[in-house]
């Protein structure tokens, strides 16, 4: 009786994770999960390592986050063309898209690593770093992230999420235990650099093993579509993917230059509060994208995915955003520990702010799953933006976050219209 009402519990989590708001959740809750342990990284290395060695791992840090951001283009155009031959049946496009990628990969990480290597002595003297040997270990942890855009890719254009959002944790999980073993073994920081490497390898090998009939026997040719013409679609991606990353930092650097090093401070930890928001409905975007393109290709409706991943966005930075503003004490506690009182005052507006920012990030995902490119223009105006008002309207930073909010309601508004239209001439085109 026992065995039976866990057979029907396993059937119903199964049935549940096939659904749009089942695969948010796996991939919300997995995009929080590493989100904390990476977080973890930093905290826990920081007991480990002595302090001028934490500052050159967390430089080291600065530099592969950035990088492993560009390398999730990578990965969106993976999934994007897998999602679309799965909903078409076209598994050999698949297979020949992967084997092109299993080529190209190895070749972009073996220049990563060399060009870190031939930068190591002049980085490492200008960043006063104790060792120029850590910038080729740093090309090896990139070139590992590099080689894990495959798997996710393959995974994510599959819709895999329970897979997906596991190899996301276990990585993030592997990367700090490694990190630790290594240090303890005094490796010291070239081994929690390294520790990405390791981890990124394993995990990739683990679910690239998993998807191994992809890559065996031989794939036969098709003139409909060259793999080649894949890497023209990274091209959008990476200008999103830095709109994104420039948007959300660009006003650090600003506040930086225009404001004395204690007010600049205090907005860097309502930042850190603020921009925590962006970041997390990350999962749904996940989901949203292979879904959308799928529906687009196979010419079938894509209005009911965008509207329930708006929702889903809207209700959960709208809850954090409440919290914020109800709670601004307590929320300043967590993000800047004593001195939270000191930006009391801006978490709110600033985590507002970020709201309209998430659902701007999301619809950009939307207009690249159904092939759009045109949205590109908003950002490049709301970067431009950004700069012209921080540097005009600079006189307090309230002023600074009003000038952000204004931007994130632009980026948001402009681009939900032009989903809007963009909705419209599908409805045209199947009709």
């Amino acid at each position: 009786m026992a065995d039976f009402k866990n057979h029907k519990f396993i059937e119903r989590v199964n049935s549940l994770k096939d659904t749009l708001f089942g695969a948010f959740g796996v991939m919300v809750a997995a995009v929080i999960i590493a989100g904390i342990i990476n977080y973890l990284f930093n905290l826990v290395l920081n007991r480990f390592l002595p302090r001028a060695d934490f500052g050159d791992l967390y430089s080291m840090e600065a530099i592969y986050l950035i990088v492993t951001m560009g390398c999730a283009s990578i990965q969106t155009v993976i999934a994007k063309y897998v999602a679309q031959f799965e909903s078409r049946g076209e598994r050999e496009n698949t297979r020949a898209l992967a084997r092109s990628f299993a080529r190209w990969l190895p070749l972009a990480g073996i220049t990563a690593i060399l060009v870190c290597s031939a930068l190591a002595f002049p980085i490492a003297k200008a960043m006063k770093l104790h060792s120029a040997l850590y910038l080729p270990i740093l090309g090896i942890s990139i070139a590992g992230s590099l080689f894990l855009t495959l798997p996710n890719g393959l995974l994510q254009g599959r819709e895999d999420f329970l897979l997906l959002g596991g190899a996301q944790v276990s990585y993030a999980t592997l990367r700090i235990l490694f990190a630790i073993l290594l240090v303890q073994l005094g490796l010291g920081v070239g081994g929690a650099i390294g520790a990405g490497a390791i981890s990124a390898f394993l995990v990739g090998g683990i679910v690239v093993y998993h998807l191994r009939e992809i890559f065996r026997g031989k794939v036969e040719e098709n003139l409909d579509f060259k793999p080649v013409h894949a890497l023209k679609f990274l091209i959008p991606v990476a200008l999103a993917q830095f709109f994104v990353i420039f948007l959300s930092q660009i006003d650090v650097i600003l506040v930086k230059g225009l404001f004395s090093p204690q007010a600049a401070g205090t907005y860097s930890y309502a930042a850190l509060a603020g921009k925590a928001v962006l970041f997390l409905p990350d999962g749904i975007s996940l989901v949203m994208f292979p879904r959308v393109s799928g529906l687009e290709a196979s010419g079938k409706p894509t209005k009911r995915t965008l509207i329930l991943s708006l929702l889903a966005t809207s209700l959960m930075v709208g809850a954090v955003v409440i919290f914020y503003w109800v709670f601004p004490g307590f929320t300043g506690y967590v993000f800047a520990g004593s001195r939270g009182k000191s930006i009391v005052g801006l978490v709110g507006l600033f985590g507002t702010a970020m709201a309209f920012f998430a659902l701007a990030k999301l619809l950009s995902f939307y207009h690249l799953a159904v092939g759009k490119k045109s949205f590109l223009i908003f950002f490049a105006i709301g970067a431009v933006g950004e700069i012209v008002g921080i540097s005009l309207f600079h006189g307090s930073l309230r002023q600074v976050v009003l000038v952000i909010l204004a931007v994130g309601g632009f980026l948001c508004v402009s681009n939900l219209l032009l989903a809007v239209r963009e909705l419209k001439e599908e409805q045209n085109a199947t009709s």
